[in-house]
């Protein structure tokens, strides 16, 4: 006897999968995304990321511990910020810059400069004022339709919770700092885990 699929059985079948699916497509967002030792691209080569959005469609992170490497190369209202400025990934457009604001009651916002400073005009003194909270980003990271789960699942990516401490350390001290917090402790190799 052939089953017949009909229209309640598809929509009970939505139901019971879509908090899997929710999971799957949001399950990272907020926290460190850490490049796998063995991650052969030198984009990435000991990098954290913050995913600040992951959706259906895609998944979007920001590099925190690598400097802009030239600042002269950006336009000159985003080099007279007087701010340390970030790299923070291989998506760019010189003029797209991204704010990190940490100083929140609740998880971190990631805003275009050029939004934040359409809603409040007065934006930039305010960044410059209190530095220790924004962190300033040109570029980020993004996958396509369920790329970076993919990548993730191949061991590229190890996941660890958010953590505002990590900031006060120095850039090339996050990676090893978050390591040993990694959600899949299975997958980072030995010679790296007894390093630390």
């Amino acid at each position: 006897m052939r089953a017949v699929l009909n229209w309640q059985t598809l929509l009970a079948a939505f139901f019971i999968l879509l908090p899997t699916v929710l999971g799957f497509y949001h399950g990272d967002r907020g926290k460190f995304i850490l490049a796998a030792p063995q991650l052969d691209d030198p984009n990435f080569s000991l990098t954290v990321l913050y995913m600040f959005n992951q959706e259906w469609y895609g998944a979007q992170a920001l590099v925190l511990n690598r400097p802009y490497r030239d600042i002269s190369l950006l336009p000159v209202h985003i080099q007279n910020l007087g701010l340390p400025i970030y790299w923070g990934g291989p998506i760019s457009d010189r003029d797209d810059v991204r704010i990190l604001s940490l100083c929140r009651e609740n998880d971190p916002a990631v805003v275009s400069l050029d939004d934040a400073i359409k809603t409040d005009a007065a934006f930039v003194s305010i960044l410059q004022k209190r530095p220790d909270c924004y962190r300033v980003f040109v570029g980020y990271a993004g996958w396509g339709i369920a790329q970076f789960e993919k990548e993730k699942r191949q061991g590229h990516w190890f996941v660890a919770p958010f953590d505002e401490s990590v900031f006060e350390l120095e850039d090339e001290r996050m990676w090893d700092a978050l390591l040993p917090y990694t959600e899949d402790k299975e997958k980072p190799v030995i010679s790296t885990r007894q390093k630390m």
